[in-house]
């Protein structure tokens, strides 16, 4: 098995900036979902249930991916990538879908 930690240079750098953008988002939907809450944002009254569907989804499919990458013998950098992409989709989606349903408006 063949153990090259410098294939890619910059592999660990692109894993922490996905990373960072997934955290970024989490934050801003956490925060749109609560201002729905207080009757602040338009969320549907679906946003509860789904907050919690798609995160076994998403967790699911991340840690398939890191068991198959860490049983190929990938590179971290690789494996927790593949790993994150799924819950990285997930926020992104809920953030632009968030956004647009916007304020309520009065």
């Amino acid at each position: 098995m063949k153990y090259d930690v410098y294939t890619d240079p910059f592999g660990m750098l692109k894993f922490q900036t996905q990373a960072t953008l997934m955290a970024m988002e989490a934050s801003a939907v956490i925060w749109m979902r609560v201002m729905g809450w207080a009757g602040l944002w338009s969320v549907l009254p679906s946003e509860n249930t789904r907050m919690v569907t798609e995160k076994q989804k998403a967790f699911t499919e991340a840690g398939t991916r890191m068991v198959l990458g860490t049983m190929k013998g990938q590179e971290a950098h690789k494996t927790l990538g593949h790993a994150l992409k799924p819950i990285r989709s997930t926020t992104k989606s809920n953030v632009g879908r968030l956004i647009k349903r916007g304020p309520k408006r009065t």
